[in-house]
């Protein structure tokens, strides 16, 4: 592997982690509980514990849902700031 491909492979799987927690993060401020996150995503509860618990981020469809739900306020969590 390329230092140049190392270097982007290293920066996406940090950013990956750096979201999960800002996942977390949003749904903390957005439900009371894990499983109310769970509802309005439609996902199981074990996902929906690992993504307020920061170890796992969502697929696309639950962003996509988020945005729509929470627009600015998710556009904000993605953004960083």
């Amino acid at each position: 592997m390329s230092p140049r491909k190392f270097s982007s492979r290293t920066r996406a799987l940090t950013y990956r982690e750096h979201f999960a927690r800002r996942w977390a993060d949003f749904l903390h401020e957005e439900f009371a509980s894990p499983e109310e996150a769970a509802a309005l995503f439609g996902v199981d509860g074990t996902t929906a514990k690992k993504w307020w618990a920061g170890s796992h981020s969502p697929s696309g469809f639950v962003v996509g849902l988020a945005i729509v739900e929470f627009q600015d306020r998710a556009v904000a969590m993605l953004r960083g700031s």
